[in-house]
Parts: structure tokens; C-alpha cells; sequence
């Protein structure tokens, strides 16, 4: 038997799991009446801090939160630079050539022939039907995360 007594924090791991403790530890609180006492005391801790109802709070978090969130204004950043910067080169990409061959566009595919306007069209329709699934589900992914469900 040693002369001191366990730690508090080795006499709470010996209540919560005898594994994780060394022999001589164990050996010395089964043998301590003052350890063994303050072993039940933790146990009947543990099991009323179990028992306890969850707490519910009177009002939403979430509105006392956002209310407090500073609301930024928008600057001009690269990002938005990079994105008008796209958006007018594909309007001017397509604009341009069709302004230019507004009289002839209709005899443009005079001939080539309908099965490969058909799987143009096709491998179009399907490929913007995939992405746009997978935004949706993306979309819902980050929702689900946002509400901790």
C-alpha cells in the first residue's frame, strides 16, 4: 500500500474506467476507505449529472446572433472584377458574330445534317441537367450542415 493517496483526477478515471489506472492505484483505493467513499461519491455525481434534464432556452440563439453581425458593404474585389470581366467577353463573344451574321444565321446549318444538331443538342441538355443536380445537392449538403441536423 503506498503512503499518499491517488490524485483526484486518478481517483474520477478509476470511477469512470478501472482499465485506464495503474495496479497501484487500484490496489490502494480498493484498500482506502477514505478513497473508496470519495470513488461512490463521483460515481453518484456521473450518474445525476446523466440523468439531468437538457436545458432549454427561452429565446433564439440564432436571432440574438445575427442581429449582432456587422453587415459589410459590398466592395469591388478580384473576384467580382474576374466575374464582370466574364461576363462581358461571353456577351461580346456571342453578341458580336451573331450582329454580324444576323442575315445569314439560318442557312448556317443548312448542311450539316439533323442527327448531329440533335446529339449536340442532347449532350448539351444532359450535361447542364447533371450540373445542375449537382448544385441543388450541394446546396442541400450545406444547408444540412448549417443546421446541425
Amino acid at each position: 500500500m503506498s503512503h499518499s493517496h491517488p490524485s483526484e483526477s486518478q481517483i474520477q478515471e478509476y470511477a469512470l474506467d478501472k482499465s485506464n489506472c495503474t495496479t497501484e492505484d487500484i490496489v490502494h483505493i480498493e484498500s482506502c476507505a477514505e478513497c473508496s467513499a470519495d470513488v461512490k461519491t463521483y460515481l453518484l455525481l456521473f450518474t445525476k449529472i446523466v440523468e439531468q434534464p437538457t436545458p432549454v432556452f427561452e429565446f433564439d440563439l440564432s436571432t440574438l446572433v445575427v442581429s449582432q453581425l456587422e453587415h459589410a458593404n459590398p466592395r469591388l474585389s478580384a473576384d467580382h472584377f474576374v466575374a464582370g470581366f466574364l461576363v462581358i467577353f461571353s456577351s461580346c463573344s456571342i453578341g458580336i458574330p451573331l450582329f454580324i451574321f444576323r442575315n445569314n444565321i439560318l442557312y448556317m446549318f443548312n448542311d450539316v445534317p439533323p442527327f448531329f444538331i440533335y446529339s449536340i443538342l442532347g449532350s448539351t441538355s444532359v450535361i447542364v441537367i447533371a450540373k445542375i443536380l449537382l448544385m441543388f445537392k450541394k446546396y442541400q449538403n450545406q444547408i444540412r450542415l448549417l443546421n446541425f441536423k
